[in-house]
């Protein structure tokens, strides 16, 4: 018998040095996550009680399975919820001002998911977009323009991990009417559901997006950009490898915005070229503006650009003034427009 007791003992010292042991809250906020709480209500997580306990009983463990933790001080209630997105799990802060059964927002507290595709994701125009939305009714994802209360518009590029993040907050919702409301709320998955094609990541479409703070505000097609005024520019560029001869054809970038909504010049400081392999250039709009330096070109030496399949029908951003070619985009899907430079 002392046999099993010892061998209790060591398995309880064991369990308690990694995971806790009768006496570790797994339900306690991290640092991290009371400092999100924080930054949501200004209150410190410190005042706030953990209910999770009274909470997350019965079928409520299955239904809200993405939630983890809830803690509660006076009409506001925070939860740190866990949905499944496209790599992962995403920790995010989820506060419900009870008073008026609304959302103060959310804030991402850890992830997993791939940085190319949710380079938008812990940014205030998105998370905030969250923020004063009904506890009554649960959030769904659009792609360009948000027509009622409860739509999101999606990070461009980023679908899964945006309805990874909803489910986390209809977790918290559909919660919260539960044990606050007394409702009986619909089950809310913990895990998108997708179809995943391994190797495969963004793709070349013949379409150029344009997008501003995560929404797309147009896409041209290589068709349309081939229609308008072309040039043809020679170009020496120099390399580690040495001096290559280049005749580009194409178009100004300034064309090409302003083909789509002359404003874009004006309204933005910055562009930012988006290529498939994940490649950034920052380019200034005076240097967009300047006449015969920025271009968008698709053929090199009278062929086709390859894409990064080999197929023809690339699209590229040159810089004229940059003899180096470190600016140039190659397999270029996206134009970002930033007023002001992020780095």
């Amino acid at each position: 018998m002392k046999k099993y007791v010892l061998i209790f003992l060591i398995l309880c010292a064991l369990a308690l040095s990694l995971y806790g042991c009768g006496g570790q809250n797994d339900t306690a906020l991290t640092e991290a996550e009371a400092a999100a709480i924080y930054d949501l209500t200004g209150v410190d997580a410190s005042r706030f009680t953990d209910i999770t306990g009274d909470v997350l009983t019965g079928e409520r463990t299955a239904n809200f399975r993405a939630a983890a933790k809830v803690h509660q001080y006076q009409n506001l209630y925070a939860f740190i919820v866990r949905p499944i997105a496209y790599n992962g799990p995403i920790t995010v802060a989820v506060v419900i001002d009870g008073e008026r059964e609304e959302s103060l927002g959310i804030r991402i507290v850890e992830h997993v998911e791939t940085p190319y595709y949710v380079r938008d994701m812990e940014n205030a125009w998105f998370v905030n977009r969250f923020a004063g939305r009904s506890v009554h009714t649960y959030l769904r994802s659009v792609r360009l323009v948000a027509h009622a209360d409860e739509e999101i518009v999606a990070i461009t590029g980023a679908t899964v991990t945006t309805d990874g993040i909803i489910n986390g907050v209809n977790a918290a919702f559909g919660i919260y009417q539960e044990f606050a409301l007394g409702l009986i709320a619909e089950y809310v998955p913990y895990m998108v559901r997708f179809e995943r094609s391994p190797g495969t990541g963004p793709v070349e479409t013949g379409y150029l997006a344009i997008r501003a703070y995560g929404v797309v505000l147009a896409e041209v097609s290589l068709e349309e950009i081939r229609a308008l005024p072309s040039v043809r520019r020679m170009m020496s560029i120099h390399s580690s490898a040495g001096v290559t001869e280049h005749s580009f054809r194409g178009t100004l970038l300034s064309h090409i915005l302003d083909f789509v909504d002359p404003s874009f010049i004006d309204d933005y400081s910055w562009v930012v070229a988006l290529g498939v392999d994940g490649f950034t250039s920052g380019i200034g709009m005076d240097e967009v503006r300047a006449e015969n330096n920025v271009f968008v070109v698709y053929e090199d030496n009278g062929e086709p650009l390859p894409k990064i399949d080999g197929t023809p029908g690339a699209m590229r951003v040159i810089v004229i003034s940059d003899v180096f070619g470190q600016r140039f985009t190659n397999y270029m899907t996206e134009i970002i427009l930033e007023s002001e430079r992020h780095s």
